[in-house]
């Protein structure tokens, strides 16, 4: 008699092999969805310039956020704000979440719209929340969009969702988003790395461009922007990669052009922030829902 898959890996003492779904809502200002069960991956210490919102459907997810570690069991809302350092790992044997990833724009039209008017940056005040009604509410949003609902049910899911969230678990954070309110000297440096992520760039390169001594430009940058220099270069570089993975270079080709040393050295780095390989972010994979 045959066993399962799920059998056959307990007996053997080896771990099942990560799962995920990937795609993109072009009608939601590029939205990406991710759902995952992850047995082996752990995230690398990463931002976003997108939220990053989503529910533990099992097991439990630990990361690191805001300098404090956070645990997210099962039914719990996660919500990262844009540009916060974060990673992320299994607890126990594994985890499994359906995530969005909204831009800024789309999460600010939603708070503006409930004002009726301008309102502040909308920043959510926990890493984890409980609210069963909300996690059910993205979860049925996230389950239309996987399988290509109707566009007025999944209007009124993401409208009734996305608004839930907003209204009950951010607050107008008057200085907004952490980039772009770095000290001058700062913020020259991180332009550098904008300009010239595919450079092989130095500490000595980035002081210089700020006035500062390497570790003056190394202490506030990290201070400032909440990573590294190093970090954030190589943020810069997986965001490049990601807009070149929508046409048709060879994956060895945008490795060199976004600066990394090798093809190798690109999936590494962008699996570390992303979840994904190259090629599975170019492909959108898919996988049945469980």
């Amino acid at each position: 008699m045959g066993i399962d898959q799920q059998t056959a890996y307990a007996r053997s003492g080896a771990r099942p092999r990560d799962q995920v779904c990937f795609w993109r809502e072009r009608r939601y200002d590029d939205l990406e969805c991710l759902k995952a069960r992850f047995y082996r991956h752990s995230y690398a210490p990463h931002t976003h310039d997108t939220f990053a919102i989503g529910v533990i459907l099992g097991g439990a997810e630990a990361f690191r956020y805001r300098g404090a570690r956070h645990i997210a069991p099962a039914g719990s809302v996660v919500a990262v704000n844009p540009d916060e350092l974060h990673d992320g790992e299994p607890v126990g044997d594994a985890y499994a979440y359906r995530m969005f990833y909204p831009s800024v724009a789309v999460v600010q039209e939603i708070a503006d719209e409930q004002t009726g008017r301008a309102a502040g940056f909308p920043a959510f005040r926990e890493a984890v929340v409980r609210d069963p009604e909300l996690a059910a509410g993205f979860i049925h949003l996230h389950t239309l969009l996987e399988y290509g609902a109707p566009k007025l049910a999944v209007d009124e899911a993401f409208t009734t969702a996305m608004t839930a969230a907003v209204e009950r678990h951010s607050y107008a954070d008057p200085d907004g988003r952490r980039l772009g309110r770095e000290s001058k000297a700062v913020g020259r440096a991180r332009h550098l790395i904008d300009d010239l992520y595919m450079q092989d760039l130095t500490l000595s390169d980035l002081a210089a461009e700020a006035g500062f001594s390497r570790f003056h430009l190394l202490r506030a940058f990290r201070r400032e922007i909440g990573i590294t220099p190093h970090a954030y270069l190589t943020g810069r570089r997986v965001a490049a990669a990601k807009g070149l993975l929508a046409g048709g270079l060879p994956l060895s080709e945008i490795a060199v052009d976004c600066g990394f040393y090798d093809q190798s050295h690109f999936s590494r780095a962008f699996k570390g922030w992303v979840g994904l390989t190259p090629g599975q972010y170019r492909r959108g994979t898919r996988w049945p829902a469980a």
